[in-house]
């Protein structure tokens, strides 16, 4: 006679993405597409810019003025930079400020309206996506750098998925 088929069934189907994240993204893509911001130059350059950003020594208002003073006379200072302890210290605070960040809005989910868990769930989607297409230029960067994003990822999908759980524990 006929095969039995087994239910194909899969739990973590309700973790797929929905039409509006896929439509969604189909949109971020189509807009920065349209912008050339998908070009591996510009991929490139996103990346890069994260490690600048990084490594950008926040000058306090005293500092900026000093800096101005000293080119306007012909003088200008070499870009200050962080001793590898500071660095590590700074990529260390980055992780602690954003887990703290993080694991607040993760504790706010069961609190968010229907609205607001559909966003949460939209935007940690598109963030997903985003990293996907950049995930290929993170080869290259410092080892913290790369925990930074990992990190963020890893929150990106714990938020998507607490805001899908919720919202089918209210039974939507």
């Amino acid at each position: 006679m006929g095969h039995n088929q087994t239910s194909s069934y899969d739990p973590n189907s309700i973790y797929f993405p929905s039409e509006e994240e896929l439509a969604a993204s189909l949109s971020m893509e189509e807009g920065l597409d349209a912008q050339k911001l998908l070009t591996p130059e510009s991929l490139q350059k996103t990346t890069s810019d994260f490690t600048k950003l990084n490594q950008y020594v926040f000058l306090s208002p005293t500092e900026i003025d000093e800096e101005a003073l000293a080119w306007k006379n012909g003088n200008p200072q070499l870009p200050r930079t962080f001793s590898e302890s500071e660095q590590a210290a700074r990529y260390q605070e980055k992780i602690r400020t954003m887990n703290d960040f993080y694991a607040k809005a993760l504790e706010d989910v069961p609190k968010l309206s229907s609205m607001q868990l559909s966003h949460l769930r939209g935007n940690s989607f598109l963030g997903v996506v985003a990293h996907s297409y950049l995930m290929d230029y993170f080869v290259n960067l410092p080892e913290s750098e790369k925990q930074i994003i990992e990190t963020n990822l890893q929150w990106l999908v714990a938020l998507r998925k607490a805001a899908i759980d919720e919202a089918i524990r209210r039974g939507k």
